[in-house]
């Protein structure tokens, strides 16, 4: 008699409990992003989504301010729009910065800067001049939509990504 159809049912079985239960959210650490790496990240969504990057920090409190409506917004788009997060928080803020993702409710992949603050500040915008926050949306075409280095409000951010995601 073999034994192994009673274990696949019963694996299937214990899948199918876990699938019932309440999902958690899972919350992505942030990674370590180099410069050089923002242009891969932004092409990765050209041609299926708008991008509008914010560059922020946990010590920024117009950031602090602002970030409620990048994730509402994000959410309210969703199959149009991808909210690039990328925190300048020291290294020695990794936990903090983790931390203010998770209460924040931000379940997808955010940025920590790496690397030299020139390279950085080239790579977002180049007429960035490293005041924060700092927002650059995209069309999903890849085309630039507008560039800002001051905090905006849910109307304001909202305005940019409706002529972003336009066809």
């Amino acid at each position: 008699m073999n034994k192994f159809p009673n274990l696949a049912i019963s694996l299937v079985m214990v899948l199918q409990a876990s699938c019932l239960k309440e999902r958690e959210t899972v919350i992505l650490p942030p990674l370590p992003i180099q410069p050089e790496a923002i242009p891969a990240v932004l092409a990765s969504f050209q041609g299926e989504k708008a991008v509008l990057i914010n560059v922020w920090a946990t010590w920024c409190v117009p950031c602090v301010e602002e970030f409620p409506h990048l994730v509402e917004l994000r959410e309210e788009f969703k199959d149009q729009l991808e909210v690039v997060f990328i925190s300048t928080d020291f290294p020695e803020d990794y936990e903090r910065v983790n931390t203010f993702l998770k209460d924040q409710g931000v379940s997808w992949q955010t940025y920590l800067k790496d690397g030299k603050d020139e390279p950085f500040i080239l790579a977002v915008h180049p007429d960035w001049t490293g005041a924060m926050p700092a927002t650059v949306i995209y069309a999903k075409n890849g085309d630039l939509v507008t560039f800002f280095e001051k905090p905006a409000d849910y109307e304001t951010f909202k305005s940019h990504i409706l002529t972003a995601i336009k066809p």
